[in-house]
């Protein structure tokens, strides 16, 4: 079923850009009056076009600038996807009555979990859609995977289309402004034919659809600490107890974990300082250590690691993820801090961790060791004394050039 919606994203999508006219097939291509070749959206307007997904309006024009309202969408996907008329009964948002003439669509994409409302309750049909609420669709839509984070400065980890800004970006559907994604702006028509042209190109470049790979190991991952950490910290913050949490917390998580794990550490959940359930932000942790295995055709197992820092201590870290009803949960979590056991990182290792994290706000880096010699440490848990290799490089910036230290047992580098 999911594959067939992700096929029918495709009209439901075209249907949404072409509400002046629809071609069903393989379209003659023309040249709309208002997009002329030097118009950013060009290509992908004629390509969607050539495809047969958008003829423009009878006038012969494709109005690039106008804005799509959510209702429209809303009307045009439950058509495209072919929904039976919702029976369900439900009032769900304030602003759609049951006599409300889009009702039955919107009622049937919210429940198939394509759509939903904002915080206030309200649906708000006459809005047009936002680049962050069209993010949100096209990677439920897609089941794009979240292999990086952090793309975009203006949408913060404390966002609620955090994932799906940067599932986009991963995929190279939405690129952003200058390192901003401008989650609010609505989106035009040609913005539209855009994201859906890539999105095209994406899955055509991704032949994994319903497999489990490497890089949806990685977005599990990434997706689900995300919206677990998001959904906790957020119900502290509004202080809610922990039985009005559990219906969100069980989107994400199987419940013998809600109700074990998750409703353990509530009590310790802090809004105002950088203490997390989750490592905060993995990064060349899933290049150098990062294994998945399927000990059963609905369970995925994670094993990768935790490079120290200011924050972390640096350790190892186990997902352990469950599909149910067609949906991947976390099903267990374990760390394991750094001590007698731990990562014994080669000096390639410790290059290319130093080297991915300065060209996080460098243009250029050249990293080159140095020399090496041993420390010996504590463990915390046992006390036992280990030895353990450090590692000095010089690292040459766009900027400057500093020494900078690594530790073999925990990735820290100073």
């Amino acid at each position: 079923m999911k594959k067939i919606i992700q096929l029918t994203w495709l009209v439901a999508l075209a249907f949404a850009l072409s509400i002046g006219g629809m071609g069903t097939g393989q379209a003659a291509v023309k040249e709309f009056k208002d997009v002329s070749k030097k118009h950013p959206n060009y290509n992908a307007i004629q390509a969607i076009q050539e495809a047969g997904y958008i003829t423009g309006y009878p006038d012969g024009t494709f109005r690039p600038s106008q804005s799509i309202s959510r209702k429209h969408v809303a009307k045009l996907l439950d058509k495209a996807l072919n929904m039976p008329a919702y029976t369900g009964g439900k009032v769900v948002y304030k602003d759609i009555p049951k006599n409300h003439p889009y009702y039955s669509a919107i009622m049937n994409l919210t429940e198939a979990g394509i759509f939903s409302g904002g915080l206030d309750g309200k649906f708000n049909p006459e809005a047009a859609i936002t680049r962050i609420q069209m993010a949100k669709v096209l990677d439920l839509a897609y089941d794009f995977n979240m292999t990086a984070y952090d793309m975009f400065e203006d949408v913060y980890r404390n966002h609620w289309g955090y994932v799906h800004a940067n599932a986009l970006a991963s995929s190279g559907v939405a690129r952003g402004d200058a390192g901003k994604f401008y989650p609010n702006r609505p989106v035009t028509r040609a913005h539209y034919t855009e994201f859906l042209h890539r999105a095209i190109q994406a899955k055509k470049a991704d032949p994994s659809l319903g497999k489990v790979t490497k890089n949806k190991a990685i977005d599990l991952s990434n997706r689900l600490t995300n919206k677990i950490e998001y959904t906790l910290v957020e119900g502290k913050r509004q202080k809610k107890t922990f039985a009005q949490l559990r219906p969100e917390l069980l989107k994400y998580a199987t419940l013998e974990f809600v109700e074990g794990n998750l409703q353990e550490y509530y009590p310790l959940v802090c809004t105002e300082c950088d203490q997390f359930l989750f490592p905060f932000q993995l990064r060349s942790e899933f290049n150098l250590r990062f294994n998945f295995t399927e000990p059963t055709p609905n369970r995925i197992s994670v094993e990768t690691v935790e490079f120290g820092d200011g924050l972390a201590h640096g350790g190892f870290v186990g997902y352990l993820f469950k599909k149910v009803s067609g949906t991947w949960k976390m099903e267990d979590y374990t760390y394991e801090m750094v001590g007698k056991k731990n990562f014994k990182l080669t000096v390639d290792e410790a290059k290319q961790i130093i080297r991915h994290d300065f060209l996080s706000y460098n243009d250029t880096v050249d990293v080159k060791y140095v020399s090496k010699k041993q420390a010996t440490k504590k463990d915390i848990v046992t006390e036992e004394k280990y030895t353990y290799d450090v590692y000095t490089f010089t690292v040459t910036t766009n900027v400057d050039t500093e020494t900078v230290q690594l530790d073999s047992d925990s990735g820290m580098y100073y």
